[in-house]
């Protein structure tokens, strides 16, 4: 074999092997992409005091399905898809309608930016982008929309600083100004040892356009919130009687003392009102639901006065009312397989703390994730 036989074979085998190697590396369009989503199934029973034909038993379900697209290193976009039936703060719909097919909406759908190292700006309808250790002033399932300014700082020692800012769009009026939703929070996360750690800050959610204006989404429900009555029959109507400058203060400890153990509260009051306006939570968990076969159990305690928040957007489906409630909710969750779990758990409320009205609400929720 010739020394040109020799040259040409190597370079052959160069050009394979780099031709190989660039197969191997290059990437589809569809890695850029994350698809997940979950379905559940919920029976319900529900006994509130005063009403007939109690207790009510209701089979419910909801389903959600999101894709995040990875536009470049700094840029995510990220749109999710959930049946609701224009509820804004649950994606939970009742099996019920004659078999009708039931509707599907948007509730999340953002662009994502990343300027900085350790700093986002998200603008469209999103997660919340403030810490939240639980849900006494919003539901969990409550998405903004509008514009937010998010900034991380890790430091030595285990010590995480984090900061947000943001202006969201409740209601906009052609004929008038805009209700409107100004919100900044700072908050700090301390790794005190290998399991244990501790998260507190404080937040700042202040509500514009809300006093003298008609009740949003429900006109005749205004969650439990102070109201008044404008105009004369028959064309009379509620508005709301105050406005809300909510200020917030939040903990949570998470330490194993041999079993995972997580102690959180939240504490607020609206600046706005004189009375009524205190409002606070306590959380315990034992244990923790992450791998087949583990389970935890849970205890909540709530208490909100009439406005001390906007009810519209708090926690309303284990109490009736978003505030002028008090609840006592137990829980316990076990996973049953990868992906698949259970929870059961039985509010026990007062959901009209002047009237005294009681509301038990029993939840077995069957969730499977993808």
């Amino acid at each position: 074999m010739t020394k040109k036989h020799l040259t040409a074979i190597a370079l052959t085998t160069a050009l394979a092997a780099g031709l190989a190697n660039a197969q191997e590396t290059k990437k589809s369009w569809t890695d850029a992409l994350t698809l997940k989503g979950d379905a559940l199934f919920r029976f319900q029973s529900s006994d509130e005091e005063g009403k007939a034909e109690q207790p009510r038993n209701r089979m419910r379900f909801r389903g959600r399905l999101s894709l995040d697209a990875k536009v470049s290193d700094d840029l995510k976009v990220g749109v999710r898809l959930v049946t609701n039936t224009g509820e804004p703060i649950t994606d939970i719909v009742t099996m019920t309608d004659y078999f009708n097919d039931k509707t599907a909406t948007f509730d999340r759908m953002f662009i994502q930016w990343a300027p900085l190292d350790g700093v986002q700006l998200i603008a469209g309808k999103m997660a919340q982008p403030w810490v939240a250790v639980s849900d006494l002033v919003f539901s969990a399932e409550m998405n903004p929309e509008g514009a937010a300014a998010k900034a991380v700082l890790k430091l030595d020692d285990g010590i995480e600083l984090q900061g947000t800012a943001g202006y969201f769009v409740i209601q906009e009026r052609s004929t008038g100004p805009e209700t409107s939703l100004a919100a900044g929070q700072v908050a700090a996360t301390l790794q005190l040892a290998e399991k244990t750690s501790l998260t507190f800050g404080a937040s700042l959610f202040s509500f514009d356009g809300v006093k003298d204006e008609k009740l949003l989404y429900t006109p005749a429900n205004a969650y439990g919130n102070t109201t008044r009555k404008v105009g004369a029959a028959p064309d009379e109507y509620l508005v709301y009687a105050n406005d809300y400058n909510v200020v917030e203060g939040f903990a949570r400890l998470n330490l194993d003392v041999g079993i995972p153990v997580s102690i959180g509260g939240q504490y607020a009051v609206n600046t706005e009102v004189d009375e009524e306006d205190t409002g606070y939570l306590f959380e315990l968990r034992l244990g923790k639901a992450s791998d087949p076969g583990s389970f935890e159990v849970g205890y909540q305690y709530r208490k909100l006065d009439k406005d001390v928040t906007l009810g519209l957007f708090a926690e309303n489906t284990d109490t009736g009312n978003g505030a002028n409630v008090e609840a006592h909710i137990p829980y316990i969750k076990y996973i049953i397989s990868k992906r698949f779990d259970v929870k059961v758990q039985y509010a026990m409320a007062i959901k009209d703390r002047v009237k005294d009205t009681d509301l038990d609400t029993f939840k077995a929720d069957f969730n499977v994730s993808f």
